[in-house]
């Protein structure tokens, strides 16, 4: 009686499994027939998983990307998933993610809305942390400086260490100095510099011009033993007037950004985690949905800068040509009609923003122009990392632009100004290199707290993007995290309570999706703040851009914000599979938008021609419900030896092939030395020189 029960068990559990296979293999076929009839094999439950762990909390969050589940066979759309999905959160009051229960597991969204869709990905995941590796700070120099500079009724004077010079010579030093000017080159105005005969001192001598290099000699050998740069901040007779001019009455409220290139949020939380401490700790407003609007530095952020995308940055402002920039209208300049002190500090000279391929400045555009000083230093004994300029003489590249933020913001505390700070050495050509830099960053942050100038400022800390290749960049998480780079604001108190609602409006928008549009705007609306005849114009750009002090919309798109599909991070992309047929349609549309840009393009007739190496993903959208088009991501290797990658939307059924470029095409490997024939820089992306 017992044998015979268990039998009868085992036959019931073989026939539930048959069951289940059964309609397993029924419900594929039903897919794959629904599939097959728009051109796409669905994958084999691709399913990309995040874990998402919170602070202070055991357990994990897994974000599940669905497997593809296409609508009809007359358009192409991954599935909403609406189904089996919960609600835990209020998303149009709510300035936290955004949590759903999704068949078991919950997904953390940093917006939820109708029109975009953007996943909280661990920025520890596995996925990332296989292309995570800390490194240490290394130091430029062995014994401390051996001169400095003080500042002391706006008398700047340069100084010899003595206590210090014994390490470098026991048989003792002596030191001259040279003068820094620019060059006046008319081809060329912004690329060089003169620097005088070196003057001999002693112990101290007062500097007249800034900035200055400094070299000493052993005594008896004359063996160089150091080098270095100095520049310190003097108030000069125009920024004299302008202090003159100030109200003593009226409470200023300057603008200082720090920027650190091609840092994304995750990667700032994940490599940098000293400062994104300080930055939590300390109440620092972060927009979480903050999307680039375009490929790198420079539309980035010309677009905070100006308004005005790629296109219009290039037709109406052409940096190839000199003195246009002059005479673009940057906001900058609405700062220091207004009276604002202004300053811009950038390293790596060869990369810098307006000068990378580029014309640059005919004239200083700010009161304080510190290129000059930055050339200076990068004709210094220079030590290489990841291909960047990363000591300059004793100093790391880095340090020097945040001691002149920090030495700006100080002697001009009390008077409005603008300043502009940039930093490329330690961050652009690595995903790992900022983890050095950790602590010399969040110090920097204290020294400003604590020295108060976030009391007298809006501190605006950002980057312009995440890292644009590298092995990261061809993971999921890459391609988030390049579009999605951090930013975070601080407000003095006194400004919380004088505008309080632009303040609760500002943090309110904190988890919504916003653009570099947004930040210029919110720019010219704090000039409106201080200078009430002040007249703030809309972007030309991003019509429906809007500042930040005003309520963005929660159900807001990419298109709403300036931000093009291919930039977009509100799509959420699942992996397919194409028809052999479609998938040489698709590389062939690609293939001949790269090769149509270079034979349009003059001084190009170097640059091979691609071929197709390999796809290595190809993904469909998600289709919101406003959208009428869908968006394939392609990601393709060719022959020579360089990876693509682009969205091409189209409307309908796929086969039509009716593919249109959805903004630019990325190039996902690093190609500088490969493109060096081209001068272009919008050009060199689609170059490899025979």
């Amino acid at each position: 009686m017992h044998q015979g029960a268990l039998i009868g068990s085992k036959f019931i559990f073989v026939l539930f499994l048959i069951c289940c296979i059964m309609l397993t293999l029924v419900y594929n076929d039903f897919n794959f027939l629904k599939c097959k009839a728009v051109g796409i094999q669905p994958t084999e439950n691709i399913i990309i998983e995040e874990e998402i762990r919170e602070k202070n909390k055991a357990t994990e969050l897994a974000a599940r990307l669905e497997p593809v589940s296409l609508t009809s066979s007359t358009t192409t759309t991954a599935s909403t998933a609406t189904q089996n999905v919960t609600t835990t959160s209020k998303p149009l009051t709510s300035t936290q993610p955004h949590v759903i229960v999704r068949k078991g597991k919950e997904v953390k969204f940093l917006i939820s809305s109708e029109k975009c869709k953007i996943v909280d990905l661990d920025p520890f995941s596995r996925e990332a942390k296989k292309y995570f590796h800390p490194e240490k700070y290394k130091s430029c120099r062995k014994h401390d400086l051996l001169t400095y500079v003080t500042k002391n009724d706006n008398i700047a004077t340069l100084h010899i260490d003595h206590e210090v010079a014994p390490s470098y010579s026991s048989k003792g030093v002596k030191c001259c100095y040279s003068n820094v000017t620019r060059k006046h080159n008319i081809s060329n105005p912004d690329g060089g510099i003169s620097v005088s005969s070196c003057q001999r001192f002693e112990n101290n001598v007062t500097i007249h011009h800034d900035p200055i290099v400094v070299k000493c000699t052993e005594k008896s050998s004359h063996k160089q033993v150091y080098e270095n740069a100095h520049i310190a901040i003097t108030i000069s007779e125009d920024v004299q007037k302008k202090i003159d001019n100030f109200d003593n009455n009226t409470k200023p409220l300057s603008i200082l950004f720090i920027g650190i290139d091609s840092i994304s949020r995750l990667n700032l939380i994940r490599a940098m985690p000293k400062t994104y401490r300080f930055l939590r700790d300390n109440d620092w407003v972060p927009l979480m949905g903050y999307n680039k609007m375009d490929d790198n530095t420079f539309p980035n952020l010309m677009c905070i800068l100006t308004g005005f995308n790629n296109s219009m940055s290039y037709n109406i402002c052409d940096p190839f040509t000199v003195g246009k920039l002059d005479a673009c209208p940057m906001v900058w300049y609405d700062y220091r009609k207004a009276g604002y002190i202004t300053a811009y500090g950038e390293d790596e000279v060869t990369l810098n923003t307006f000068n990378y391929r580029k014309k640059g400045f005919k004239t200083p555009p700010t009161d304080y122009y510190f290129r000059p000083y930055v050339l200076a230093t990068e004709r210094l004994t220079k030590v290489m990392k990841d291909s960047m300029t990363y000591c300059t003489g004793p100093e790391t590249a880095g340090q020097r632009i945040m001691n002149l933020a920090k030495d700006f913001a100080f002697t001009f505390k009390g008077y409005p100004n603008f300043g502009f700070f940039w930093m490329n050495s330690f961050s652009h050509n690595r995903l790992n290199t900022p983890t050095g830099m950790d602590a010399k960053v969040k110090n920097f942050l204290e020294e400003l707290t604590n020295g108060g100038v976030t009391e007298n400022s809006i501190v605006i800390f950002l980057s312009d993007h995440g890292m644009r290749f590298g092995d990261i960049r061809l993971t999921h998480t890459g391609w988030l995290e390049e579009r999605l780079p951090y930013i975070y604001i601080s407000f003095p108190s006194w400004f919380q309570g004088k505008y309080s609602n632009e303040y609760a409006t500002f943090k309110n928008n904190s988890y919504k999706l916003t653009s570099p549009f947004d930040v210029h705007l919110t720019l010219k609306h704090i000039l409106k703040l201080q200078d009430k005849n002040y007249t703030i114009t809309p972007s030309v750009s991003c019509p429906t851009c809007r500042s930040l002090f005003e309520e963005i919309p929660y159900h807001r798109s990419c298109e709403e914000a300036g931000i093009t599909s291919h930039w977009c991070t509100c799509l959420g992309f699942a992996p397919v599979v194409l028809e052999k047929s479609l998938e040489r349609a698709v590389v062939t549309f690609l293939l001949n938008e790269i090769h149509d840009t270079l034979r349009k393009a003059k001084g190009t007739r170097p640059c091979a021609k691609f071929t197709l190496d390999r796809v290595l993903k190809i993904s469909l959208s998600q289709k919101l419900p406003y959208q009428n088009d869908s968006h394939l991501l392609v990601q393709i290797q060719t022959k020579p030896k360089a990876v693509f990658e682009t969205t091409l939307s189209f409307t309908g059924d796929i086969h039509g092939q009716n593919f249109t470029l959805s903004g630019s095409i990325s190039r996902l490997d690093s190609y500088n030395d490969h493109s060096k024939c081209v001068s272009d820089a919008n050009l060199r992306k689609y170059c490899y020189c025979h």
